[in-house]
């Protein structure tokens, strides 16, 4: 019975530890046009201590296209200490999400997937929900090599100008965590604390949530026009 048990930790923590290799797309688009207009309405960022704007700050599609970036995030209630938290806080819970990272050091693995995310609808208690443990690949484009929590659905693995004062929009990544929140905290994630980097850069965080699916009986009209509504929540290729 103990051996049982045993085994059964050890199949738990490896399941905890995933491979992104079959589980993310990866685009080469680089028109931010692209990414800019799939967002509803982008997060309000605070809790940070530097960069091109100030605290709070509400990103545009036109600030994220000028490559804004903020970070240097501090302490939060509730997240571990050892790490540095910015907060991007939404009018409402969302469980899709479009992360605009801000690339400063462009050919190092870990600037793309350089944060972790936890979630929460009360600012006190909080999930994790992602975190880049290793990046795979010697130069550029990186991929997502092991990670805890949900990998990102999709990821725009090149720059996609937005070139701001100290760095460069790119490595867009679509998330869909199933459950919505209300606060998102972004920390620095293993493999940029492991590279020696734990300020992650943000640009924006965006809510991609779709307007309410119609009825079955009206699905049934609408026959192939289903295809294009799946569509839209796909990158376009450049």
């Amino acid at each position: 019975m103990i051996r049982k048990s045993l085994s059964l930790v050890v199949i738990v923590g490896l399941l905890s530890i995933s491979s992104a290799a079959h589980a993310v797309t990866y685009t080469s688009d680089s028109n931010i046009a692209d990414f800019t207009s799939m967002v509803t309405d982008y997060a309000t960022l605070s809790n940070f201590f530097a960069g091109d704007v100030s605290s709070p700050y509400t990103p545009t599609s036109s600030d994220v296209a000028n490559g804004f970036r903020v970070y240097a995030g501090g302490s939060l209630t509730g997240l571990p200490t050892n790490n540095n938290w910015i907060l991007a806080t939404f009018s409402s819970p969302v469980s899709e999400i479009l992360v605009f990272p801000n690339i400063d050091h462009f050919g190092s693995a870990y600037d793309g997937y350089q944060y972790m995310i936890y979630g929460s609808n009360d600012a006190a208690t909080w999930t994790p929900l992602f975190d880049a443990l290793t990046v795979a690949g010697a130069s550029e484009p990186f991929t997502l090599d092991t990670y805890t929590g949900t990998a990102p659905t999709s990821v725009n693995n090149v720059l996609t100008p937005g070139a701001g004062p100290g760095g460069i929009v790119g490595y867009e990544a679509l998330f869909d965590f199933g459950t919505g929140y209300q606060y998102y905290a972004f920390g620095a994630s293993t493999e940029g604390i492991n590279a020696g980097n734990a300020d992650q850069e943000l640009s924006a965080v965006g809510n991609v949530r779709e307007a309410s699916v119609p009825e079955p009986s009206v699905l049934l009209l609408l026959g192939s026009g289903l295809a294009a509504f799946a569509a839209r929540r796909k990158y376009r290729s450049a």
